[in-house]
């Protein structure tokens, strides 16, 4: 499934990076900077990173098409001043109704910008491939129930921002993507991960995770376990951001 728009022509798409992978687990395919233009090339982006957490963030929001913000190890709610910034920033661009997609700490992140709740789940790690059901499609998304991808997160969007929908939800994380008009697209899990990345962040903190989790999560990765829906959720943002742009 192609995210390219009718004419082919390519985006280019601002990735706030809020992290970087250790050597071990960037040894399996990279580091986000190759892992997220590697899942978003074939939709038609170009991604231009920005090192969010060095405080490097666009000058003119002009710079990209459109806009994402990527995962973390770190905590939305933490008091960082990078966070702080690149929080305000998603204000903006939701102010000025600029395509914005949200990955895990960004799904989080885009939530507490615009005056959602997020908090440390009770029900401790979801990691390894997890499946969601499809509540509301969007008009972007083609017509399936439900799909299964990579997570790894602690954190959860307990309340999402006002006038949000609920896109898609699972029993252990009620609110996996919800969507703002047509400006927000946020997912918790990660459609930039690949299964040997998911499964060597779960061994390298098997003890912080929980060894029963970690092996249901390595579990996942196997058959006959569902067939993970990566390019699919990365189909579906390419979509979301060409069909924001041509309504605007």
């Amino acid at each position: 499934m192609s995210g390219d728009g009718p004419t082919g022509d390519r985006l280019r798409v601002g990735l706030l990076l809020c992290d970087h992978l250790d050597p071990g687990p960037a040894a399996v395919a990279g580091d986000y900077t190759e892992l997220y233009p590697a899942a978003f090339a074939p939709h038609g982006l170009d991604i231009r990173i920005y090192e969010a957490t060095a405080g490097e963030l666009p000058a003119d929001l002009d710079e990209c098409d459109a806009w994402m913000t990527s995962g973390s190890r770190r905590s939305a709610y933490e008091d960082e001043g990078w966070i702080h910034d690149v929080r305000d920033l998603i204000a903006r661009l939701a102010e000025e109704r600029r395509p914005h997609a949200g990955i895990c700490f960004g799904h989080q992140l885009t939530a507490l910008a615009l005056g959602g709740d997020v908090e440390r789940a009770d029900v401790g790690w979801g990691v390894g491939g997890r499946t969601f059901d499809v509540v509301a499609p969007a008009p972007w998304m083609d017509d399936v129930d439900r799909f299964t991808i990579l997570m790894s997160h602690r954190d959860q969007v307990t309340r999402m921002p006002d006038g949000a929908e609920l896109v898609a939800t699972a029993d252990y994380c009620p609110v996996g993507a919800y969507r703002l008009d047509d400006h927000v697209f946020c997912v918790q899990g990660h459609p930039e991960f690949v299964p040997g990345l998911s499964a060597t962040l779960m061994e390298m903190r098997r003890e912080v995770i929980g060894p029963e989790v970690v092996d249901a999560g390595l579990a996942s990765l196997a058959p006959p376990a569902p067939e993970l829906d990566q390019d699919r959720v990365a189909g579906w943002i390419a979509r979301f951001y060409r069909q924001a742009l041509d309504r605007s």
